[in-house]
């Protein structure tokens, strides 16, 4: 009885450090979660677009049965500035669009476009082209 007990005792021991040696190297998802801020800029004048509030669509890469696939995560209006602040994940794959009647933009930060990653605090600019212009 008394060498069962020890037996589980330490494999449940080992199984204890098995999960914390785990668990060491990766982070927590507070730990991921970063601020980026938003931009539109005209594609003309490369100035912000002061008061317009352009709408921006957020999309995570996520993976699909046969191809990636970017389902939306949320729409953000600019404010007066023509930015917006978001907390996103680090460790993800993003694609960001502009969204405006008669304009459009858009910036991948996704890895089939990309290798690069979003640091906390790192500004996006979303050229703002105008259908007309095309």
């Amino acid at each position: 009885m008394q060498s069962k007990i020890s037996k589980m005792k330490i494999v449940i021991s080992i199984s204890i450090i098995a999960l914390l040696i785990s668990n060491c190297g990766r982070k927590t998802d507070l730990e991921n979660q970063i601020t980026i801020t938003i931009t539109s800029v005209d594609s003309k004048t490369k100035q912000r677009r002061i008061n317009t509030f352009d709408t921006i669509e957020v999309r995570k890469e996520g993976m699909g049965y046969l191809m990636r696939t970017y389902p939306k995560v949320g729409e953000y209006i600019t404010d007066s500035m023509g930015s917006v602040k978001i907390k996103i994940d680090s460790t993800d794959g993003y694609r960001f669009m502009l969204n405006k009647k008669g304009f459009y933009g858009s910036e991948s930060f996704a890895e089939p476009f990309t290798k690069e990653k979003l640091k906390d605090g790192q500004e996006i600019n979303i050229e703002a082209i105008s259908l007309e212009e095309r």
